[in-house]
């Protein structure tokens, strides 16, 4: 089972990096990755089963969100190569805060866990993953 895992630190309060994440259907903290967001169906950006298209490529369907552990998953229904439904299955990624409360910054994970006979899609998903952590803090001031 292919896995990929990043981290970063964010430079601001746990409340107000959720505040901007907590949107399934908003991306606009990812300028330099995601490019389009677009709702797909009913449902708002809360609520489990919301889908949206990333980059009119990408379809997600949110499959669990929790604001009080400040998480959501999702899975990854169908994408361009390396992400095809030929080449994966059962796709999970998760995005969870944590406060670090020394500070008063924040922890931000983003994983993701496949089924595959190959790994092509690890380095391809770190790649995307980092930038959109790197995006994330770059919101809140750290240089991208």
């Amino acid at each position: 089972m292919p896995k990929v895992y990043n981290s970063i630190i964010v430079f601001a309060p746990i409340e107000q990096v959720w505040s901007r994440i907590r949107d399934f259907h908003d991306f606009s903290w990812a300028p330099s990755v995601i490019t389009s967001c677009e709702k797909v169906g009913d449902g708002d950006g809360r609520s489990v089963g919301a889908k949206r298209r990333l980059n009119g490529a990408l379809l997600d369907t949110l499959i669990a969100y929790s604001a009080i552990d400040r998480r959501m998953m999702y899975s990854l229904d169908e994408g361009p190569s390396p992400l095809s439904s030929r080449e994966i299955r059962d796709y999970v990624g998760n995005l969870h805060l944590l406060p670090i409360t020394a500070d008063n910054t924040t922890f931000a994970e983003w994983s993701g866990m496949w089924e595959s006979e190959n790994t092509d899609a690890v380095e391809y998903m770190n790649g995307v993953y980092r930038s959109l952590l790197a995006d994330l803090a770059a919101g809140f001031g750290a240089k991208r």
